[in-house]
């Protein structure tokens, strides 16, 4: 059975990134092979929402990871500098954001609601639940609705994913009560900026092939620089 991919895994992803340096040269920062390749703030509706970030190791590949603006991490504040940033993913709140990849050893369980989306339960060896993940009409997957370790667990689930959250697999309304609160994000107009010590930019291609794309318009500027 061919394993659903987690949404760090989509490559849909169109990069760009200066030809007279070097790859090194303009990675954020790098320990022990781990590449931070870009950071970028995520606006709904010209709202900030969230950060995005894209990290590299030559064993795993590339992976998207995104953290809302109501995680610490996510804070604007900490997003717009680059030291706050790294302090905090590094040292205040270690998170092996390099090379983790959530579910890789999970089994992946496909249930039927009769939903015109794919939804798998993920869990562990021993039969915990984890997580959901939502396969959508257009091939992006979609993860949410984690699992508490126990009673004591949940409430702080809760909190932290905004009430989706369960103990054990959620209900079929619980399912359906996620993604829509997703798709209405998903239907405002989103964007991303990538941040100002970001030298490799990032954007994903549905971004990239508007007017607006991220990476455009700082071609447009290099190249108006250049005809000066």
């Amino acid at each position: 059975m061919t394993r659903i991919k987690n949404p760090e895994q989509d490559d849909d992803y169109v990069y760009f990134a200066q030809e007279n340096k070097s790859f090194l040269d303009q990675v954020i920062y790098e320990e022990s092979g781990n590449y931070l390749l870009n950071v970028r703030k995520i606006y709904t509706d010209n709202v900030y929402y969230g950060v995005a970030f894209t990290t590299y190791h030559p064993k795993i590949g590339i992976k998207h990871q995104f953290k809302c603006k109501d995680r610490p991490i996510g804070s604007l504040e900490i997003v717009e500098d680059k030291n706050k940033f790294l302090s905090y993913m590094l040292f205040v709140n270690p998170i092996n954001f390099l090379t983790n990849v959530r579910n890789e050893n999970f089994i992946q369980k496909e249930i039927f609601f009769d939903l015109p989306y794919r939804v798998f339960f993920c869990f562990t060896e021993d039969g915990q639940y984890k997580n959901t993940l939502y396969v959508l009409e257009d091939g992006r997957t979609l993860r949410g609705l984690y699992g508490a370790k126990d009673e004591k667990q949940l409430p702080k689930l809760l909190e932290m994913f905004s009430g989706f959250a369960s103990l054990g697999p959620p209900s079929k309304e619980q399912v359906i009560a996620f993604y829509e609160d997703k798709m209405h994000t998903y239907s405002n107009n989103n964007i991303s900026i990538s941040t100002d010590y970001s030298n490799i930019i990032i954007e994903h291609k549905t971004q990239y092939n508007q007017e607006w794309s991220d990476i455009k318009r700082r071609q447009n500027v290099k190249k108006s620089t250049n005809d000066e």
